[in-house]
């Protein structure tokens, strides 16, 4: 299966579906009820619409929040704030979630409901889990399980098995998710619990559905479809689509598998389920990729990221980024790729997620291919292949563990069944006989499990050598051709130098009729293009220096006052000649660890970009401070500023952000875009806050020593 194919539906066990008579008869009951004790009524209320619809529950578990908190009715509002957090992550609201479990835990904890409290427990580790963070999940889950034994409580330890299943289930380990989830549905099954042994039933066949066991996995799914009221809409009903769906796709039936997608995305489009709907648009997205479809899988990619993004889904946002980018490649459009798979690595790396590490390697590498950075293309296939190599390694460890733990137990119960048995001499021995012929049989099959793991294991490698080969040889032919690439940039140039040959051009013919005043103008102008014509040749042969790799960078402790100062001595005449006060505030500060020349690149284009957008008369000031281990560099000035939709242009390579100056200076935009190449090669990050009419501050930040 692949990874993009792993938004699998499991819903979490909780409260009994609606039946309208039940709801009839409260709301009755609730026009005839004291104010004190409506709470309670609402509470209930809320309990029908638990599955049915979201938006309901959120409604009445609110009021009765707000009633039992005036009337001081503790053990309800604990119950409706727990309703209260099932709702906000379902509606894709982890923070406002995470308040109301707070508080409820609080409460639970200082008016020493015990009940109240595990119940609370068991939703911190559901709010985990729909973040993605499986290990504080099972944590939470695990705590509130011994809690629900200690209590006797079969419910809770229901919840509680069903949702430490989901977490195995989605880091991979089917083994320990199925006996969980087996766990649970026996409690169900002696309670005679219907609707949960119909949500169960999904996850057992959703379990199969990772195990690839797809003909028994479908089986279950129509068993919850069969059982369930198609006449009203519920996440288990909406769940068992959306899998069926999911098989169909991986025996590649897909257009089946869109027919299931969509009546899916229709269910939980009634329950207003924003954590699922982001589940489904992402696997119709898949789904259309896979018929080549691409308008139409980025469209439900972005309506899948934008949902994730909203619920902070992490998990599933890492999956989505990483199978936009691979789509935007296959578009050739590698800007937007870039920048999809570095977001998918950066929450890897802060959510210290590794199942998805391979892929994301994979797609690294794509990426450079596409890009023709062939070096650094071969570097990510390497950690891909090695990290593949890791995981089998581990599998393989695991299954010589197993077969020796079946070994070691076999061998004890034999030894303690002779103990038991008082037998003559010769059954003794006939006992050692067997024993020692089932040693050397089971001794013997470990040792050809053990050959034939590591005979597939060297097939493996073999074949992933050949893969390195192969392309080895392709980055070889391909780096020929690279440095054609290249010398086009100069193609960048005609326009400014074409002003260039257009001013002379006016002097030369048409000197003698101008006066004194219109040949120093005509000069002038010549001055400032030649000038301007410099700066971009400089920074586009920079960039493309930048881009094949041939600016190496060399770190080393630097003083920083004197180098911003060496930096800014060459741009004083400019100041001078707009009249701007150009001011060095940095006196001491702590040593920085940054590479000399690309630090002084960064300042020069920060302050010639100030000096272009302040007016005359206008003020420029260098300042510095140190802050979490980085040196915090600000050039301020009070020029111009910008609008948010000019500063959101600002960095990008695919944004025009290119402006004329006070004096109408040319520019391309690209020294801003170096400036960040350089920062980010130094471990530092540069930003810039600006005011329309008051003036702009831009600072980046280098590690101190």
């Amino acid at each position: 299966m692949r990874y993009f194919l792993l938004f699998i539906l499991i819903i979490t066990l909780a409260i009994p579906v609606s039946s309208q008579k039940k709801t009839d008869s409260l709301l009755n009951v609730l026009s005839h009820t004291k104010d004190e004790n409506k709470a309670y009524i609402y509470d209930q209320l809320a309990q029908e619409y638990f599955y049915n619809n979201i938006i309901l529950l959120k409604n009445y578990a609110k009021k009765a929040d707000s009633l039992a908190k005036i009337y001081q009715i503790d053990s309800t509002r604990v119950k409706a704030l727990n309703k209260l957090t099932y709702s906000s992550i379902q509606l894709g609201e982890a923070n406002r979630a995470k308040q109301y479990n707070k508080e409820a835990i609080n409460l639970a904890t200082r008016k020493n409901l015990t009940k109240g409290k595990i119940t609370s427990r068991y939703y911190t580790g559901f709010i985990y889990y729909a973040i993605g963070q499986t290990d504080s999940s099972l944590y939470h889950l695990n705590k509130a399980y011994k809690e629900a034994i200690a209590i006797s409580n079969p419910i809770l330890k229901l919840q509680c098995l069903n949702t430490i299943a989901i977490n195995y289930l989605s880091q991979g380990n089917y083994n320990v998710a199925l006996k969980n989830f087996t766990k649970a549905f026996n409690i169900a099954d002696s309670l005679n619990l219907k609707t949960r042994i119909i949500n169960l039933s999904l996850n057992i066949g959703t379990t199969l559905l990772y195990n690839e066991e797809l003909e028994k996995a479908i089986t279950y799914f129509e068993k919850v479809i069969a059982s369930s009221d198609t006449t009203s809409a519920s996440l288990a009903y909406a769940s068992a689509l959306n899998n069926i769906g999911t098989c169909h796709n991986n025996k590649k039936n897909y257009k089946a598998a869109l027919e299931y997608f969509n009546k899916s995305l229709s269910e939980f489009s009634k329950l207003n389920n924003k954590l699922h709907i982001a589940q489904v648009y992402a696997n119709l997205g898949q789904t259309n990729l896979s018929l080549n479809r691409t308008e139409a899988a980025e469209d439900y990619l972005q309506h899948a990221i934008s949902l994730n993004r909203e619920g902070k889904s992490s998990g599933q946002l890492i999956i989505n980024l990483i199978l936009l980018g691979e789509l935007q490649i296959q578009q050739k459009e590698y800007l937007k790729a870039k920048y999809s798979i570095d977001e998918a690595n950066q929450l890897i790396k802060t959510n210290k997620v590794n199942n998805n590490k391979t892929d994301l390697y994979k797609i690294y590498s794509k990426y450079y291919k596409a890009t023709k950075q062939l070096n650094k293309a071969l570097y990510y296939k390497e950690k891909e292949l090695f990290l593949r190599d890791s995981i089998f390694q581990k599998e393989r460890q695991l299954q010589i563990s197993e077969l020796e733990t079946k070994f070691q137990t076999q061998l004890k119960e034999n030894e303690n069944e002779n103990l038991r048995k008082d037998l003559s001499l010769n059954k003794l021995q006939v006992e050692k006989q067997t024993q020692l012929r089932n040693f050397f049989f089971i001794l013997a099959v470990l040792v050809f499990i053990l050959v034939v793991i590591l005979l597939n294991r060297a097939r493996i490698k073999k074949r992933a050598h050949k893969i390195i080969e192969k392309q080895s040889k392709e980055l070889k032919v391909a780096n020929q051709t690279q440095n054609k690439f290249f010398s086009i940039v100069a193609h960048d140039l005609k326009a400014p130098f074409s002003a260039l040959i257009g001013l002379s051009q006016i002097l030369s013919l048409n000197y003698d009729e101008l006066n004194d005043s219109e040949r120093k103008t005509y000069i002038n102008d010549l001055y400032n293009a030649s000038k301007n014509s410099f700066a971009l040749a400089e920074n586009l042969l920079t960039w493309s220096r930048v881009q094949k790799g041939n600016i190496s960078i060399k770190k080393e402790i630097l003083d920083l006052p004197s180098i911003v100062q060496d930096s800014i001595l060459p741009l004083q005449a400019s100041a001078k000649l707009k009249n701007i006060s150009l001011n060095n505030l940095i006196e001491l500060s702590p040593l920085v660890l940054a590479d000399k020349r690309s630090i002084e690149t960064v300042i020069v284009n920060l302050v010639n970009n100030a000096l272009k957008f302040t007016p005359e008369g206008g003020k420029i000031n260098i300042t510095a401070n140190s802050e979490n281990k980085h040196l915090i560099i600000s050039i301020n000035d009070t020029g111009v500023g910008m609008s948010q939709k000019q500063i959101d242009a600002l960095f990008r390579i695919d944004k025009n952000s290119s402006t004329n100056g006070t004096n109408n200076e040319l520019g391309t935009g690209l020294g801003l875009i170096l400036c960040k190449e350089f920062i980010n090669m130094n471990d530092g990050e540069i930003w810039v806050k600006s005011e329309l009419g008051v003036g702009s501050t831009f600072s980046f930040s280098i590690p101190l020593n």
